[in-house]
């Protein structure tokens, strides 16, 4: 009845052998097969194979991670094709760090590397490359095992260059000291699972945005654009309800250097250096995969995002195709003349256009690099040029940015936010929307238990705070437009179980946090394909090549891994939002109606195991069955569990889970009234607690509120250690805090429910007592009206 998914008996990749070879029985119950093999290679690495090398250290105590270590040292050249053979070792702890790197000379002649013999037909990703420094991120390695062949690193070099490599470095360490077998381990198991009542009301619906309809449609998507991959992965994607979403647009490689012999290529214009000729539209065709694409695609709504804008008009290969200053005017042109293009030849283009892909890191805009320059006022200028330059020949499409990229709001004492806030104000005029990344790592497994450890992700609050804050900021600088988050996961390479349940958790968590806010966002892409041409064994994947499959052949050709049960397990949640309420923290709850059923879809991002009871809503429809579907993480294994009855008052939800849960019903639901719920935002954010109380004026334009809730982001080291003291028009409250005094470092939102009669039409007067060092990042009323 249930599916027990072991990756590496589904994936047969060219070195499964070796990938498994030496494993041994889990010595302990607690502790998993893999997690047994990371450990060993774990004590590999603080063992022998750092003695006697160059290692950089951060962090402190237990928290210590080993951040970079010269593999190797001594010069050696190469030129196209050589191989560069690594020390014995570096094969079981490479998965232990997110970059390869080398220093040298004339190493920007670098085209391509291959990591041999684990990722032979994978290209990894590029992440900074300039004369004397190469670095790209390590693709997926195969469980660290003892027995694994040697790594080599093939070189793809320009023609005729010769590179100079003085010493390899494997960087941006994810191993602390001490052995973390959180990700290895069945959590929650040494306590009783905990019940929680949901309470629904079915008399009414929930309006959100100015609709009760969930719009399915902004986010349960897949990353690509639609024909992006071949027809045969559509059509099984649209079986199960999943939209193409999202993807880039490199411009160097597409139109400049171009992915056939046959294709025109983009050239500077005669006698202009860094002015591109745009005449070259006259002969290029923008609209070929446009006219591809089939039903039920051809119309929808979609995003892209221009990168890698020409080499000859950019900074250098440090930030992927910045362009330089005197030539944004050039690159805007640019932009325009290609969606113009890609209209006329095909007739339409995106929906939503980014300016630059993550253009908030300094590897991806150069100019953040440079102290005497702001980076960030320039990324306003160039996003307004070319808003600018597209809105006048294409006005109904839309432009937006930043496309942030780690969004660690907090750091600099929110200088980071003020960057980002300061951004929003520059470009208010011009942009049509805003955009952002959220990825977790392998510390989103057992979120909860990392809470004290130093937990930095954003599924433990920190996204809905970080929202929140740039919403606020909206309303004070009259610039309120959609947010897309064009990407989310986690950022977790690898294809053994616990990077899989990486991904599947952040994926879903996500899903089910963005769903409770369509009045915000516009569409959310999970960074989750169906397929990966360019990266075929990636572990974000849900179809891999079968044996001798080219990459980009038809879904029979392939094999289905253990991402596809992402899309399974969201396929049928679809209708009309019901309200709900119940008592527990870290657990995000949303239940919708349609013809034939109430769906309800809940993530356990606390520490325990938990069952539901859904008992009052079953005997208020008169439930012909209670069904759930469950996609979890077992004894070291991925285990989906396709729909199956259950009883109503005990609907179990392991820690880390998302489940979705169908109430079948005798007869459609006739509920005869809608709660409006509506967000009212005070403007002032990032309110640092300075001896002082804190004020906030919190306009509320609702004359029937029914209920509310006041909602105040906070941002502490250390936590929150007691309630926090505060008066609403004149009233005393105290703001319970939950568990955040067992954070090292709290940034969430605190919520307390009010009566509504303490909520007035007008200007609502909000004083929060000071605590030190705590940092008040926004402040709201969410009201209910009928």
């Amino acid at each position: 009845m249930f599916a027990v998914i072991n990756l590496r008996a589904v994936l047969a990749f060219s070195f499964l052998a070796v990938m498994t070879a030496g494993v041994a029985p889990a010595a302990s119950p607690d502790l998993t097969e893999e997690g047994e093999a990371r450990r060993d290679a774990h004590r590999l690495l603080f063992g022998d194979f750092i003695a006697g090398r160059q290692a950089t250290f951060r962090g402190d105590g237990d928290l210590e991670k080993l951040h970079e270590v010269v593999v190797s040292a001594g010069t050696r050249e190469f030129r196209d094709g050589d191989v560069l053979e690594l020390p014995e070792g570096s094969q079981r702890v490479a998965s232990m760090f997110r970059h390869f790197a080398m220093d040298g000379a004339n190493l920007s002649k670098i085209k391509d590397i291959r990591f041999l013999p684990f990722a032979a037909d994978s290209s990894p990703h590029e992440s900074k490359q300039v004369e004397d420094f190469f670095r790209v991120q390590f693709t997926t390695m195969p469980l660290p095992v003892a027995g694994l062949p040697t790594l080599r690193v093939k070189f793809d070099i320009e023609d005729g260059e010769t590179i100079r490599v003085d010493r390899v470095l494997f960087t941006s360490g994810l191993a602390t000291r001490r052995f973390d077998d959180i990700a290895y381990r069945n959590l929650g198991v040494e306590f009783p699972r905990e019940r929680v009542r949901l309470d629904v009301d079915v008399s009414r619906e929930l309006s959100v945005g100015g609709t009760a309809n969930i719009r399915r449609e902004r986010f349960l998507r897949y990353y690509a654009a639609p024909g992006g991959v071949h027809a045969s992965y559509e059509r099984w994607a649209d079986e199960r309800n999943f939209l193409p979403g999202r993807q880039i647009f490199k411009m160097e490689y597409a139109l400049v250097r171009g992915y056939s012999e046959s294709d025109p290529k983009l050239k500077e214009f005669a006698g202009r250096p860094g002015v591109p000729d745009l005449s070259f539209f006259e002969a290029y065709d923008a609209g070929g995969y446009i006219r591809r694409i089939g039903e039920p695609f051809k119309d929808i709504e979609y995003a892209m995002c221009f990168d890698n804008y020409p080499e000859f008009m950019a900074t250098g290969k440090v930030g992927r195709g910045t362009p330089r200053v005197e030539h944004f005017d050039d690159a805007a042109e640019l932009a325009a003349g290609f969606i113009a293009d890609q209209i006329r030849d095909g007739g339409r283009t995106a929906t939503w256009w980014e300016v630059k892909n993550e253009s908030s890191i300094k590897s991806e805009w150069d100019h953040h690099w440079k102290k005497d320059v702001d980076g960030w006022a320039l990324l306003a200028e160039f996003h307004n040029k070319v808003a600018d330059a597209v809105h006048a020949v294409a006005p109904d499409t839309k432009v937006g940015g930043p496309t942030s990229a780690w969004m660690q709001l907090q750091v600099g004492d929110f200088g980071l936010y003020r960057s980002q806030a300061d951004f929003v104000t520059r470009t208010r005029e011009s942009l049509d929307f805003y955009s952002h990344h959220f990825y977790e790592n392998i510390g989103t497994l057992g979120a909860h238990e990392r809470r004290g450890r130093g937990y930095e992700n954003y599924l433990l609050g920190r996204y809905e705070a970080c929202l929140d804050m740039l919403r606020a900021h909206m309303h004070a600088v009259d610039a309120v437009k959609p947010i897309l988050i064009t990407e989310c996961g986690s950022l977790q390479p690898g294809r053994q179980p616990s990077d899989n349940w990486s991904r599947l958790q952040a994926w879903s968590a996500f899903v089910t946090k963005s769903l409770q806010r369509p009045d915000q966002l516009d569409l959310v892409v999970p960074f989750v394909f169906l397929t990966v041409p360019w990266n075929p064994t990636s572990g974000n994947a849900a179809f891999v090549p079968g044996e001798g499959a080219h990459p980009h052949a038809a879904i029979d050709e392939f094999e289905s891994t253990p991402i596809a049960y992402f899309f399974e397990l969201w396929r049928d949640f679809d209708g009309n939002r019901l309200p709900v309420t119940f008592d527990r923290e870290w657990l995000d709850v949303v239940v919708v109606h349609d013809e034939t059923k109430v769906s309800i879809a809940a993530t356990n991002m606390g520490g325990r195991r938990l069952e539901l009871d859904l008992s009052r809503l079953a005997r208020r429809v008169d439930a012909t069955s209670v069904r759930q579907t469950r996609l979890r993480y077992v004894d070291g294994e991925m285990v989906f569990e396709p729909s199956h009855d259950v009883e109503a008052e005990a609907v179990p939800v392991d820690v880390g889970e998302t489940t979705v849960v169908h109430v079948d019903l005798p007869a459609p639901l006739r509920p005869y009234r809608t709660l409006r719920q509506a967000r009212w935002f005070a403007h002032a954010t990032a309110v640092k607690s300075a001896g002082r109380p804190l004020a906030f004026e919190i306009e509320v334009d609702e004359p029937a509120v029914s209920s509310a809730t006041l909602v105040v982001g906070v941002h502490r080291e250390g936590g929150i250690s007691s309630p926090l003291e505060a008066t609403l028009n004149g009233r005393s409250l105290l703001i319970d805090i939950g568990d955040a005094g067992e954070f090292s470092e709290y940034f969430a939102p605190l919520e307390l429910e009010i009566p509504a009669s303490w909520v007035v039409q007008g200007q609502n007067r909000l004083q929060l007592a000071p605590v030190p060092g705590m940092t008040v990042t926004s402040a709201q009323i969410r009201t209910l009206a009928r």
